[in-house]
């Protein structure tokens, strides 16, 4: 019974340190000031590692050479299956960059031309969305934003382990022995301990130096702004360092949409892309014909958005779709394995 009770509080304490841990590593230093425009020369991925959400990288990435205008997003039917797939039409190869390329190539790695559809090879893409992120970590290792991983959840994970294989051994023993009591402590050990091992798996392995506060900090601004996404709010919130305001009106509205727009991708970073899309739509739906045509290619990437948000009858699915993976060999995220995001079998 005291062995029990021995494994049962390890096993608390476990899973405790590794919540603690899990939620300091996974938050952004919270920022006073609100933020509504990202960083200038501020790249997407960089910013979702800073953000600790590697996960959405891809995905925000995409999202934003949509809006950039480089490329545009589109639905095809898909024969024979319930929803349809997700393809990008490039207008100019010549105007994508470097890195807009690795981007492509790591999500569309089996087509290439102006259309391109993203690759159903799930582990190959997976691996190489962990090569894309890994090049931004280098990035700002170099620019002395982040300092040599942690090993907190490592140490956690292989300690959970080896206390779950303890008190496995110990609630088979006492069952067979007939030690009910013990075996009832050792098997609420089991269950806390499965609980500690899923929490330490997920503790981020990113150590973030004084000098990344700052562009931390202005994340977090972001990701308050967007928590503020009514329609009414949104026509009033000023800048705090006296930027141009939201004025209501047609030409209001215009502004809206584009710094709305400019700011999904962001919203993909912070899992609010299902809001922030309706925001868009508010937007979107405010402006008259003349007044479209007028923005161009925000318009285009607006109505692209939109509609494939509704083929998919929720932006949630779309973001899913072009690349919200995990990494298979657990290095960059974490050790459960990749995400089946790439089938799409009905």
């Amino acid at each position: 019974m005291v062995l029990g009770a021995l494994l049962l509080v390890a096993a608390a304490t476990l899973l405790f340190t590794a919540t603690l841990i899990a939620r300091r590593t996974s938050r952004l230093p919270g920022s006073l000031v609100v933020e509504y425009l990202p960083l200038r020369g501020a790249r997407v991925v960089d910013d979702a590692v800073l953000a600790v959400r590697e996960k959405r990288a891809a995905a925000a990435a995409l999202l934003d050479l949509t809006v950039r205008g480089r490329v545009r997003l589109i639905t095809e039917p898909a024969p024979k299956r319930t929803r349809p797939t997700i393809a990008i039409e490039i207008p100019q190869p010549e105007a994508l960059g470097r890195e807009d390329l690795a981007l492509l190539d790591a999500l569309f790695a089996s087509s290439r031309g102006k259309r391109r559809r993203l690759s159903k090879d799930r582990d190959q893409t997976a691996f190489r969305v962990r090569d894309l992120v890994r090049v931004s970590v280098s990035r700002l290792h170099r620019a002395g934003l982040l300092a040599s991983d942690g090993i907190a959840g490592p140490l956690l994970l292989r300690a959970g382990m080896v206390v779950l294989l303890i008190a496995v051994a110990v609630a088979l023993i006492a069952y067979l022995a007939g030690g009910l009591l013990l075996g009832v402590l050792a098997t609420a050990a089991v269950a806390v301990l499965v609980a500690e091992i899923a929490v330490a798996a997920r503790i981020t392995p990113r150590r973030f130096t004084p000098a990344a506060t700052a562009q931390r900090m202005h994340l977090d601004g972001l990701r308050q702004y967007m928590r503020l996404a009514e329609a009414d709010r949104l026509r009033t919130l000023q800048s705090p360092r006296g930027a141009e305001g939201l004025p209501a009106g047609p030409d209001g509205d215009a502004v809206r949409l584009k710094l709305h727009e400019r700011l999904l991708p962001y919203a993909v970073i912070f899992g609010m892309e299902r809001e922030w899309t309706k925001v868009i739509a508010v937007d979107y739906g405010a402006l008259d014909a003349d007044t479209l045509t007028g923005l161009g290619g925000v318009a285009q990437s607006a109505a692209d958005i939109l509609h494939a948000a509704g083929a998919f009858g929720d932006i949630l699915g779309v973001v899913d779709a072009i690349g919200s993976v995990v990494d298979s060999a657990g290095s960059a995220f974490d050790l459960l394995g990749a995400l089946d995001l790439f089938n799409w079998s009905p």
